[in-house]
Order: structure tokens, then C-alpha cells, then sequence
């Protein structure tokens, strides 16, 4: 299991940083998109990763304490294509962390502290000024098994357990090239829970011994993606759905938020959190009373990160 996490954290730092020379690499692709054929100059692309590594050694400490090790990585990249009324705008969101208490004695703990992936996609015609027709993909679940801590022998959560995706139509208002809010009337929502043992437990609103829980209803998603001085960046999306079939007025809300302030060309500290709500999804609390529950988790990081901006010339 610990295997798998140090590969991930490798993936995310191999994909944030090459190896050897990162600067090579990135002015090798933005001289080619320079000199690249038309339809490649309608694309903009944008891109921020990072790496964050916190380590704490004690020995013989008579006020106490423990030896900790702890490493984070956050990569979000975005990709748009505009060429006259067609638009279209995805972006890709992933993170990773953990944290391992007493490395190397028999007191070992290795805890999850992150585990994100978020992909957006969505294609738009343009019908006037500021309003498009918009198709829209979102998907969201996770890289590896989430355990409740302390308990650390029951999973509550792996890949695609639960999954959730959602596919509308609707129109997109864009009154700046950093600010859109999506209006769907219709659109699906499903959630999944691949992993048999969660289906069989009715987790995360799917009905015992099933994978998928479809809904139907409105949807809104509101982004925002800006830089507020030279070197800091806030990007944050908030989505809104109420199903239409089952209790409709009930919302599902989630709201992601990313500020990046840069200290340097590689040296940032972002502040990263998701705030969900959703009446299906049951939580104890530490009074032992189970029910619905605002989730909240935020991450505060300082290390080496890199940001990429690449724009087109074309129209």
C-alpha cells in the first residue's frame, strides 16, 4: 500500500517537475507552440504544480513529542481552444499527500492527508456577447483507499467509491476571459461505488448491493481563475445540484479553492480547500450521532512550485 502512495507522489512531482531540467522541457513546448500550425495557436494553455515536504526528527525529548514525516504534491492544469463561436475549456485537477508519524520505529503511522482527482470538460457555442450553449462533463473520485482514522483496517473509500459524474446541457455566461457561471435545467448526476464490500454497505447514497445512483436535475457551476497581483493566483469553482426525482430542493454543494502566492520562479505557498455537502452521504461525528454533515478539509503548503502560461495568437 505504502508503495503505491510513493508512486503516486512520484507521478504528480514527475509530471510538476521533469527530472533533470524543467525549464528545458517547458521552453521546448512553448517555442514549439510558437512556431506550430494555426489551429494550435487558438489554445491557451495554463498549468500550476507544486511539492511540499514538512519533516520533524526528535530523540530523547523530555518534553515529548514525535518524529514526523509528511509530503504533499498539488498539480492543476487547464487547457482552451477559441476559434470564432467555438469554445472549448477543460482542466485537470490532482492531489496527493500524507503524512507518516515515527518513520523507521515499530510505532509507525502512515495517514492520507489528500487525495483529489477532478477532471472538467466542456464544449460552447457562442450566441451572443457573453452567452454560450454549453455541453459539460465533470468527474471527480480519488486515487487510492481512505481509511477513518484511528481505525486504519477499515476502508470507507477507494478509486471510482465513490466516483461522481455529471453531464449537462445548458448555457455558460462569460462576462471575462476569468469569470463564467454554467446554467443547466437538466442534467445528470451519478455516483458510483465500484468497490463490492461499500456497495454492499449502501455507501454514499447508492443502494445496497448496487454501483450507481443516477439523478436528475438543475445544475450550476461558478469559476473563477485570476491572478490578483503578479504572484498570486486564486482559482475556485463552487457547483450547485438539487435532483428533481427524490427531494428536490435538497442542494449538493461543492466548493473547491486554490491561492497560489509565489515567492519566487520556484519557490510558493498555496492554500488549498473543498468544502462538500450532500444529504445522501452520512457521517458520524464525535458524539456518535450519524447524519448528514458539512465536510470540510484545507491544506496549507510551502515549497517548490512551478506555473506555466502559454497564450495563442490566434482568433
Amino acid at each position: 500500500m505504502k508503495t503505491i502512495h510513493l508512486l503516486i507522489i512520484t507521478l504528480l512531482l514527475s509530471l510538476s517537475l521533469k527530472a533533470q531540467d524543467p525549464l528545458k522541457t517547458i521552453n521546448a513546448a512553448v517555442k514549439h507552440i510558437e512556431t506550430a500550425p494555426d489551429t494550435i495557436k487558438h489554445w491557451q494553455f495554463m498549468g500550476i504544480g507544486s511539492v511540499n515536504f514538512n519533516q520533524a526528527y526528535l530523540l530523547n525529548w523530555a518534553a515529548g513529542g514525535q518524529s514526523s514525516l509528511a509530503l504533499g504534491s498539488l498539480l492543476s492544469l487547464q487547457a482552451n481552444y477559441k476559434k470564432g463561436k467555438h469554445a472549448w475549456n477543460s482542466n485537470l485537477d490532482l492531489a496527493y499527500g500524507f503524512q507518516l508519524q515515527a518513520p523507521g520505529s515499530s510505532a509507525s503511522q502512515y495517514r492520507k492527508t489528500d487525495d483529489r482527482i477532478e477532471l472538467n470538460s466542456f464544449y460552447g457555442y457562442g450566441i451572443s456577447k457573453h452567452w454560450d450553449l454549453t455541453f459539460l462533463v465533470n468527474a471527480k473520485t480519488q486515487f487510492s483507499s481512505g481509511f477513518n482514522y484511528p481505525d486504519d483496517s477499515t476502508v470507507i473509500s477507494k478509486f471510482m467509491s465513490p466516483g461522481y459524474v455529471i453531464a449537462g446541457i445548458g448555457f455558460s455566461w462569460v462576462p471575462a476571459s476569468y469569470f463564467s457561471v454554467f446554467l443547466s435545467p437538466s442534467s445528470g448526476r451519478f455516483t458510483f461505488v465500484l468497490d463490492p464490500k461499500l456497495s454492499d454497505s449502501g455507501a454514499y447514497g447508492v443502494k445496497r448491493g448496487k454501483h450507481i445512483n443516477a439523478e436528475f436535475g438543475p445544475y450550476v457551476r461558478a469559476a473563477f481563475n485570476k491572478d490578483l497581483a503578479k504572484n498570486i493566483n486564486l482559482n475556485t469553482t463552487l457547483d450547485l445540484f438539487s435532483n428533481y426525482l427524490k427531494e428536490f430542493g435538497n442542494v449538493v454543494v461543492n466548493w473547491n479553492f486554490l491561492l497560489t502566492i509565489k515567492a519566487n520562479r520556484w519557490l510558493a505557498t498555496t492554500v488549498s480547500a473543498t468544502l462538500i455537502y450532500d444529504d445522501k452521504v452520512s457521517i458520524t461525528d464525535l458524539q456518535g450521532k450519524t447524519g448528514p454533515r458539512i465536510q470540510f478539509k484545507e491544506n496549507l503548503g510551502i515549497g517548490i512550485a512551478y506555473k506555466i502560461h502559454q497564450k495563442g495568437s490566434g482568433k
